[in-house]
């Protein structure tokens, strides 16, 4: 009698601790509910469950909730209780490798974030195992690799990538834009310059498709094809096609060329922008300058682009050249209140003052009310055309901002 009940307290202990898994199971695979299934999987957890497949489906239902850290967490706790099982679940229950493998990519990309290197760079060797394929986790190790001043290690994880594609122009501006995020502007520069060489190849070809029955390849119908895209309109654009470009079907027959067109376009202006950028934060403003023209060679309407443009032709006291780049920013966007204000501070040393009255008092000052170095300035503008009354009030407007 006495074992008859110890069995039955066995098996009734037994069935009580797969009550949460079936609820965490019809709630995860049958519903989708990924709030339920998580809330019994704790319950489970809580009871002292140890079963894989509870972390499991909790890592799941975490994935879903858009939870990285924890779900990365609980897929940890599901791996260390069993792996073999945990792996095969995942591969044939549990929605398969990639989309536990954003678990722990996207929590070691917060946790880069954070400055948590160490920990980061653990979750990315999950990630590996569960996708060794996926560049993303060699790009994410290389920048963290950076962040520790391991520069060979970096490399070496990026030269994994570069293997798999060399001349894949994509590949190599990511890993620049990775190093630039990072602000390792010195070793983002050759990853950009090879992008931007490889997408002018890939350019090449399609302008040769694009302008195959004109003369020659002519910038100003590219410039205006890359706006009229933008901007969507597309009326516009089909009678360019057909009358600039000489293609009788219009944009119906060559929609897919012309989008090629314009991504290939913008890829490159953005690969020189970005080596501009690169040797913007070096110091180095010739060279920037150099790559910043050449972006806007492309994409000629680029808002950063034309700013630091701009910005660099003021540096070098070229006034003159520096205002066009300025005043294009300001009408693609009214309320740039630095272009406004470098604008005003050219203007000024083009001794064109009511042009830097304007762009200082009706634009700088209205964007931005407590600009005390425009009223310094509108200061100096006043006392230039004699209006001293003027000059006095901005200053002494000037000095109460600053008590």
């Amino acid at each position: 009698m006495r074992r008859i009940i110890v069995i039955a307290l066995c098996c009734f202990s037994l069935g009580f601790s797969f009550v949460h898994l079936n609820t965490a199971r019809i709630a995860y695979f049958q519903e989708s509910d990924f709030e339920r299934a998580k809330k019994a999987c704790l319950a489970g957890i809580d009871a002292g469950e140890n079963n894989f497949e509870l972390y499991a489906i909790l890592s799941g239902s975490e994935i879903g909730l858009g939870n990285w850290h924890d779900a990365s967490e609980a897929l940890i706790s599901a791996l260390s209780i069993d792996s073999t099982e945990t792996l095969g679940w995942i591969k044939e229950k549990g929605g398969g490798e990639q989309y536990f493998y954003q678990a722990f990519y996207f929590s070691a990309r917060e946790l880069f974030d954070e400055e948590r290197y160490d920990e980061a760079l653990k979750h990315l060797d999950y990630a590996q195992l569960l996708d060794p394929t996926d560049i993303r986790t060699y790009l994410l190790r290389g920048a963290i690799l950076y962040k520790l001043d391991k520069w060979e290690e970096a490399n070496s994880q990026y030269q994994r990538v570069i293997e798999q594609d060399p001349e894949n122009p994509d590949i190599h501006f990511v890993i620049g834009r990775t190093l630039f995020d990072s602000k390792q502007f010195d070793g983002s520069l050759a990853y950009f310059d090879n992008a931007a060489k490889y997408y002018k190849t890939k350019y090449n070809r399609i302008a040769m498709v694009v302008f195959q029955n004109v003369p020659d390849i002519d910038m100003a119908v590219s410039h205006t094809i890359m706006e009229l895209w933008i901007a969507g309109q597309m009326n516009e654009l089909d009678r360019l096609v057909k009358e600039n470009l000489l293609f009788e079907g219009g944009l119906d027959a060559q929609r897919s060329t012309i989008e090629q067109y314009y991504t290939i376009a913008d890829n490159l202006a953005r690969s020189y922008y970005f080596s501009g950028m690169s040797h913007y934060y070096l110091k180095q403003d010739s060279l920037a300058l150099e790559k910043l023209l050449m972006s806007l060679d492309f994409n000629p309407n680029d808002l950063d682009a034309l700013y630091f443009t701009g910005e660099i032709l003021a540096k070098f006291a070229q006034y003159r050249e520096a205002v066009e780049y300025f005043e294009r920013t300001t009408e693609l966007k009214k309320n740039d209140v630095y272009a406004w204000f470098y604008l005003g501070v050219c203007y000024t040393q083009l001794k064109r003052y009511e042009k830097a009255i304007n762009a200082y008092e009706n634009n700088v000052l209205v964007l931005d009310p407590e600009n005390i170095n425009a009223m310094t300035n509108l200061a100096y503008v006043y006392s230039e055309i004699g209006n001293t009354d003027k000059s006095l009030e901005y200053l002494t407007r000037a000095r109460e901002l600053q008590e």
